[in-house]
């Protein structure tokens, strides 16, 4: 049987899909300048660090892996779901040898030589939608904030910070129990602390 939506799901979904159709609109060039514009204002966050999980940017996400280039002497880490069940994610360092398509269109790594979250400095996360609070909306699978919860655990130093375009961050986002809030979200026009 199934689930029947609650109206926060339903809200959360209608949102979804408004940012999304937003964001599909955007020209290489408009993703390029601004992911530039994003990268820039990270670089107070990043640069005195040296473990940073990155996403693996696909289609008209903010080209955070612009950053790999930039901070060659960084130590980058990706994630790759491990058990979807439990929505258990864990974390490779990036090695451009062994990225492997996921069938949801992003690159994860090949390898099960895995690294203990507690060393991540800063954690930069992908959504959808965010708001003033640092609340944010992803795909709905629940993989980051299974994740970001698991790491806080471990490490209550590390920095969550969202990346997105400025239109991503809306009035408020709905919130549910298990929500884990950001500690800074940071788009081409603002940084949200």
């Amino acid at each position: 049987m199934k689930k029947t939506k609650t109206d926060l799901q339903i809200k959360k979904d209608k949102i979804r899909k408004e940012i999304l159709a937003k964001r599909n609109i955007l020209s290489d060039k408009d993703i390029n300048k601004k992911s530039d514009l994003i990268i820039k204002n990270l670089t107070s966050y990043i640069e005195n660090v040296q473990n940073i999980m990155i996403f693996m940017d696909m289609k008209t996400e903010v080209k955070i892996t612009k950053l790999l280039e930039l901070h060659p002497k960084k130590n980058f880490f990706i994630s790759k779901i491990t058990n979807s069940k439990n929505r258990e994610m864990k974390i490779n360092k990036y090695n451009k040898n062994e990225l492997i398509l996921h069938k949801f269109g992003y690159y994860e790594s090949s390898s099960n030589d895995f690294y203990d979250e507690e060393i991540l400095d800063v954690v930069i996360v992908p959504a959808l939608a965010f708001d003033s609070k640092k609340n944010r909306i992803g795909f709905g699978g629940g993989y980051y904030d299974t994740f970001l919860e698991k790491v806080r655990k471990k490490n209550n130093k590390a920095l969550f910070i969202g990346v997105c375009y400025d239109f991503q961050i809306i009035d408020e986002v709905p919130v549910e129990e298990h929500d884990i809030i950001l500690d800074c979200v940071v788009s081409e026009k603002k940084v949200l602390k």
